[in-house]
């Protein structure tokens, strides 16, 4: 039960206590750092909450984190219960990263019925009641984009690109100018790196965009080719591959977080509460909006990149207005006649 002298000293990273757990069942170095890879970036930054918290309730109680029993793991979840205001998602991960170090732990009785106990005191709710209306934004959007505006344009094609595919802001920031194939139709955009729901068996996601001659101001299919033929003398120098770049000065890859900031700034821009609503609630907003107006949820799961028994949508995504592949596009690009 008590700490051994290897592991009383300062926290060692999350990948390292991983690592440590794997060679502890006497696999190799190299099978431990392959083994590692089965992770990815996102799940290590996740589990890194898990792991530093355990380690600290191990040195204050002088348990080894390597070799804890059910029971102190039972009681380092009560310890959180009664200095935390986590939800059952919290909890749920929390078992998921512990179960790496300590194998047996995730499908143990007693864990399994405490999680239980954690679903019914403290249950998973979706990140919002409602959400705001894709009208409000696109009809904002529904205007012509000067050329040498580049700091438009990026504002413009990030936020059009969530709402025509209802997929993640990671999504979007993986796309790369050598996967874009032009048609007399549209515009085809496999993703080829790993995403959050990349996982053996399981498509990747492909953004279908066809070209949308009803509302031209709005076809994110022109957009791309606009905003490529823009950024061209920029990528010259630069071998990067991202179809996203910043509008300023070297105009480096833009990544994620500064995609997200540009989509939330124009959600204000356009009258979208961004007091309560993120980025992300482009997500929320396009895939409601395209169930209301009669797309199936299996066309829905489809472009949002859920897979196709996924209740995802249904239990956390498919809101109520705050006042109330290309068919999925259709439909929310359909404006409203007020």
């Amino acid at each position: 039960r008590s700490a051994t002298p290897a592991l009383e000293r300062a926290y060692p990273g999350g990948g390292s206590l991983i690592r440590q757990a794997f060679l502890m069942k006497h696999v190799s170095e190299k099978a431990a750092d392959t083994l590692i890879q089965s992770l990815s970036t996102s799940t290590l930054k996740q589990y890194e909450v898990t792991f530093k918290s355990w380690w600290k309730y191990c040195q204050d109680h002088n348990v080894n984190p390597l070799h804890a029993q059910v029971e102190e793991v039972i009681s380092f979840l009560q310890y959180l219960m009664e200095t935390t205001n986590y939800g059952y998602g919290t909890f749920n991960a929390h078992r998921s990263a512990l179960s790496l170090i300590l194998p047996g732990v995730g499908s143990n009785f007693l864990v399994k019925r405490f999680l239980k106990a954690v679903f019914n005191l403290r249950p998973s709710k979706p990140r919002y009641e409602n959400v705001w209306d894709p009208n409000i934004v696109l009809k904002f959007l529904d205007v012509p984009t000067p050329p040498s505006d580049l700091k438009k344009l990026s504002y413009k094609l990030a936020t059009l690109l969530l709402l025509a595919t209802g997929q993640r802001i990671q999504t979007i920031s993986l796309i790369r100018l050598s996967n874009i194939k032009t048609t007399s139709k549209g515009v085809t955009i496999p993703i080829t790196e790993r995403v959050k729901t990349s996982r053996p068996g399981c498509n990747q996601p492909c953004l279908h965009l066809k070209l949308f001659t009803e509302k031209p101001n709005l076809c994110v299919a022109t957009l791309i080719m606009k905003y490529l033929e823009v950024t061209r003398p920029f990528r010259e120098s630069s071998m990067d591959d991202k179809l996203f770049l910043c509008h300023q000065k070297p105009h480096r890859p833009a990544k994620r977080p500064t995609i997200s900031r540009w989509v939330k700034e124009t959600l204000k821009e356009a009258g979208v509460d961004t007091s309560i609503f993120s980025a992300y609630s482009t997500r929320h907003a396009a895939t409601s909006d395209a169930y209301r107006k009669g797309v199936s949820i299996d066309t829905i799961r489809s472009s949002a990149g859920w897979s196709p028994e996924s209740s995802v949508f249904a239990r956390f995504y498919n809101r109520p207005l705050t006042e109330s592949p290309d068919e999925f596009t259709n439909r929310v690009f359909q404006l409203d006649p007020n």
